[in-house]
């Protein structure tokens, strides 16, 4: 009854579907490349971000040891203080080092008692190829005078 005319434009010849395959496995390929190439850049700073994070905690652990040595010096402990070490042979600590200032002491009168002021500054590095890691440690400490 009705012409049949729209019927032959619904679905395309074959000849003009040639190259469609093509262009879709390009747009897959791309897309995983993509995907592949951010996946390694996320893996790449995630593992250099543990390696200051574990670089960091071996130079606090250094800048530690020297504060620990130069305050139990400075208290009358037998630890050899030394204002600059280097570890080596120390597990865990290999690369590190630490460097230890002490300011000039002060007295402070409080009350009729004299007290000795002291403050301590250390400085731990710690380094691994292109990396060097370095963090601080303050501390002050009173001595009563006699």
């Amino acid at each position: 009854m009705y012409p049949n005319f729209y019927r032959h434009n619904l679905t395309a010849k074959p000849v003009a579907q040639r190259g469609s395959m093509l262009v879709i496995a390009l747009f897959v390929i791309i897309v995983l490349a993509l995907l592949g190439l951010t996946m390694t850049r996320l893996l790449s700073s995630s593992s250099e971000a543990i390696i200051h994070e574990v670089l960091g905690q071996r130079a606090l652990n250094a800048a530690r040891a020297g504060i620990e040595c130069a305050v139990a010096d400075e208290f009358g402990a037998s630890c050899t203080h030394l204002p600059e070490k280097i570890f080596n042979g120390v597990t865990g600590l290999e690369n590190c080092s630490y460097n230890v200032e002490e300011s000039p002491s002060k007295d402070i009168v409080d009350g009729g008692k004299t007290f000795n002021y002291l403050t301590f500054r250390s400085t731990g590095q710690c380094t691994a190829g292109k990396i060097n890691v370095t963090r601080f440690v303050y501390v002050d400490a009173m001595l009563e005078g006699e």
